[in-house]
């Protein structure tokens, strides 16, 4: 059983990346398909865990949405900020900050880095717990 500790970090490196997949192919839709609005910072929805900005907004037929936005630049947003926002046809709940003074990928990037990592330190672990495993290697004891 002990020989499979290197799984762990390999598993984890590899939910980092499917989720930062996940992130980039909706960002990628709203890129391409998306409605563009223009949207205010009007506030702070907090919970015990979490903290996602408020966007105020109005669609292309004139409703004003509240969205709440789960990028994790909102420590650098102020109330009150200008933003462009994108939503899905027909969805516009689901509507994120596209473009915005303080907004960058560098934790896209940091994500993607780290998940890398996790998987190398997995695979660096198996090559060491799992060297006599492998045919033409040689057994341990």
């Amino acid at each position: 059983m002990l020989d499979y500790y290197p799984l762990l970090p390999i598993g984890a490196g590899l939910i980092l990346l499917a989720v930062l997949l996940r992130n980039l192919r909706f960002s990628s839709f709203l890129e391409r398909k998306g409605v563009r609005a223009e949207g205010e910072i009007v506030g702070y929805q907090e919970t015990a865990t979490t903290s996602r900005m408020i966007v105020r907004f109005t669609t292309y037929d004139g409703r004003e949405i509240h969205a709440a936005h789960t990028n994790t630049g909102w420590t650098a947003a102020r109330a009150g900020d200008v933003v462009t926002v994108s939503y899905p046809p027909g969805a516009p709940e689901r509507a994120r900050i596209i473009r915005a003074r303080w907004l960058s990928s560098g934790v896209d990037i940091m994500f993607g880095l780290l998940g890398i990592t996790f998987i190398a330190i997995g695979l660096l672990l198996g090559y060491f717990a799992w060297d006599g495993f492998w045919p033409g290697g040689e057994q341990a004891g």
